[in-house]
């Protein structure tokens, strides 16, 4: 058990954005900040880099796509702390414009991490969370607007009939472009917060 009552978690925080926001944690939190990462080489490396600066977070190897990893961490944080104060949901995987990968392989694997490793982890951690934890729906909402406005950006792809794809909309199974009809502009309708609107195929409701 640790002597910290406390404890914010960071995934994917061995580089970037989730290991600024590690560095700022453990600078500003009182209480153990533990960074994470699926691999645990350059998580060791990134936790000794910070610690370099003359701060001290705390290492668990965290895989969001591995349901075992994720409950491994679970099980370390209910046996060290008790419970959970802070969960920064970071990790996540993102292809470069020039990647080779078909299209449907690169969102097949992008949703299986982004959407479906995040579910598990807030799944598995989410109960943790301590009573009278932090508010969760500052981080969320960032979150919220960073799907909007990626879904706003496949704009070009679904724009032409000849990709024959198809996509889930409410009005069930359309052709990518037919759906994008409905999808893009509901979506980037939510980017222009507070002047949201909501359509269908037909135009706006």
């Amino acid at each position: 058990m640790s002597s910290c009552s406390r404890v914010a978690l960071v995934t994917g925080a061995n580089k970037g954005i989730g290991f600024a926001i590690t560095r700022d944690l453990c600078r500003r939190f009182s209480g153990d900040v533990v960074l994470t990462a699926r691999d645990e080489a350059r998580g060791r490396a990134a936790v000794q880099q910070l610690q370099a600066e003359g701060l001290s977070p705390r290492f668990h190897q965290l895989d969001i796509d591995d349901l075992q990893s994720i409950r491994a961490v679970r099980d370390f944080l209910r046996k060290e702390y008790g419970g959970l104060d802070v969960l920064i949901n970071n990790a996540g995987i993102a292809f470069k414009m020039a990647d080779p990968t078909p299209f449907h392989i690169q969102a097949e694997v992008t949703i299986k991490t982004n959407f479906y490793g995040t579910r598990d982890v807030c799944t598995e951690l989410l109960p943790l969370i301590k009573p009278g934890a932090p508010d969760a729906n500052t981080a969320h909402c960032c979150s919220g607007q960073a799907v909007h406005m990626m879904t706003a950006q496949t704009n070009d792809f679904l724009s032409f009939p000849e990709n024959e794809g198809v996509t889930r909309t409410l009005r069930g199974w359309q052709k990518l472009w037919r759906g994008r009809r409905l999808t893009v502009p509901s979506e980037e309708s939510k980017i222009r917060n507070p002047r949201a609107s909501f359509h269908q195929i037909e135009g706006e409701i």
